[in-house]
Order: structure tokens, then C-alpha cells, then sequence
């Protein structure tokens, strides 16, 4: 997993746009002072919103950062409402300040050539997984999308989808059947993963996010074909740089187990070292 920064920044920034994008999602564009370089998987603690309830800021994960002409330069991200802090910045305006501390965390490993990856993002998790695809599509890297929720109204909009020269291959998955393969994702992804050969299977490398239940059924079918597996995990945050030990899960550590900071340690992990 990889980290290009030694320190987190504390960012002051100003809401360039808040819209909703499809049923359930919301995009966030920040201008911030200087260029933010991040690492796919890398997240930032935002806040902002009036009042001090919640006191604390919400984790979200980077998802885009550019810089325009006249040197302006952006952050964006993608969320959606689960609570009342997300609820309370769904409601901010263009122009309304917001502090950001990013780019935190440890990201997505894309170094390694000769690699296939399959992306697979649950729910809200494609916002981790997008970024990853982009960077991918630059490097003209052998990649696939599976993404997958209850309903078609749920899947992120196509606008999000990010491009390049060498977009991958996007398989749609709900569990009602209103879109693509009728099923949960991590069905589909053990379908796909029967038509590899051996050879191929050591070649594959899954980077997921979403819920739990995905990431340990995508991690067992990872671990059966001999492929490799880095899981964004969602774990609950306080302060998001590692200080309050809130947001700590269980890896196996030789014999026995070891506790490790989503926020600092983390949120991307190997797959075959965490406690499911």
C-alpha cells in the first residue's frame, strides 16, 4: 500500500459546487490553494458545516484533484447521505467555507506492472475505486470494473465513470436485476474468476471497497484462486490521523493478531492479513 506524503496539511477551502448526481450520490468540488497530489484510496476529514453537531469531521474519500488556468486548483469528492454531518453538507452552497485535513491514509499499490486488476466498488465504495481506474486508463493497464448494488438507482451515474485512452471493461451488478448481472457483486466476481487459468488467476489483483461482508466474501475467492486482494475498509472515524485509536481493526501478526489504525495504517490493507 503507498503513501507519497510524510505529514497530513490542514486546507482551507471554498465550495466551488454541491450537486446531486443521480438518486443517492452528491459531488463536491473545493478550490484550495495549491495543488493536491493523492494517492487512489487516500480519504480527507471535511468539515465545515454551521454549528458544532456534529462536532467531528467526516471522512471522505479523495476522488479527483485539479489544477486550472490562473492557478486555481480543486478537490473533489463523492458521497452520500448516511448521517447527520453528510445530511448538513448535502445542504452547503457554493462559496461556503469548508476545512479539509488530507491526503491521509495509505492508498491503492498500482506499481506493479505485468498486473491484471479488477476493481470492484460496493454501494458508495466506487468512490474509492474510480480514482484507481483513472490512473489505471493513463497507464493503459489491464483492468475491469464490477460494480454493484441493490437497484439500478443506486449505481453511480455514468458521468462519474472516470475515462482515459484505455478505459476497462465495466460490469453492472444489482440484486434486484433492474441492471446488468442479477446478483450481488461478489457473485459475479467468482463467475468471472472461474473463466481464468491458473496463470492468469497469479496475475490478478482485486482493489475493492464497501461493506465488510463484501470485502471478506471477495477476499476468500481471492485467497481460492491464488490472486492478490487490497481492501479499502470503511471503519467508523474520529479524528482521522491516528491519534484516538477509534477506528482500529484486528491483522493477523504471525501466530496471533495485531490492531491497526484504518485512518493511519490504513484504510487499504492486503486482504489476507485482515481478521474477517
Amino acid at each position: 500500500m503507498h503513501s507519497p506524503n510524510s505529514g497530513m496539511q490542514f486546507v482551507p477551502g471554498k465550495i466551488v459546487r454541491n450537486e446531486a448526481h443521480g438518486e443517492i450520490f452528491y459531488r463536491l468540488e473545493v478550490s484550495v490553494p495549491a495543488p493536491m497530489e493523492f494517492v487512489p484510496g487516500q480519504f480527507a476529514m471535511v468539515s465545515g458545516w454551521p454549528g458544532n453537531d456534529p462536532l467531528l469531521p467526516r471522512p471522505l474519500a479523495l476522488f479527483h484533484s485539479r489544477s486550472v488556468p490562473k492557478g486555481k486548483h480543486t478537490v473533489e469528492f463523492v458521497y452520500k447521505v448516511v448521517g447527520r454531518g453528510t445530511a448538513l453538507l448535502s445542504g452547503m452552497h457554493p462559496g461556503e467555507p469548508l476545512a479539509m485535513t488530507m491526503p491521509l491514509g495509505r492508498g491503492f499499490d498500482l506499481g506493479k506492472g505485468g498486473r491484471m486488476y479488477w476493481l470492484v466498488g460496493g454501494g458508495v465504495g466506487f468512490s474509492s475505486v474510480f480514482p484507481a481506474a483513472a490512473a489505471l486508463a493513463w497507464k493503459k493497464a489491464d483492468f475491469e470494473i464490477f460494480l454493484g448494488s441493490r437497484t439500478r438507482r443506486h449505481l453511480p451515474p455514468k458521468e462519474l465513470t472516470p475515462v482515459g485512452p484505455a478505459p476497462g471493461l465495466v460490469h453492472l451488478c444489482t440484486e434486484d436485476g433492474t441492471a446488468g448481472y442479477f446478483g450481488r457483486v461478489t457473485d459475479a466476481v467468482r463467475e468471472r474468476i472461474k473463466s481464468l487459468t491458473i496463470a492468469s488467476a497469479s496475475r490478478l489483483t482485486i482493489l475493492a471497497c464497501g461493506p465488510r461482508e463484501m470485502l471478506k466474501d471477495l477476499a476468500q475467492a481471492a485467497e481460492a484462486c491464488g490472486a492478490q486482494m487490497q481492501a479499502a475498509l470503511e471503519n467508523h472515524m474520529a479524528c482521522g490521523f491516528g491519534v484516538c485509536w477509534g477506528c482500529v481493526v484486528a491483522l493477523r501478526d504471525g501466530e496471533g493478531t495485531a490492531h491497526r489504525r484504518v485512518c493511519k495504517e490504513g484504510p487499504v490493507f492486503d486482504a489476507r492479513e485482515v481478521v474477517w
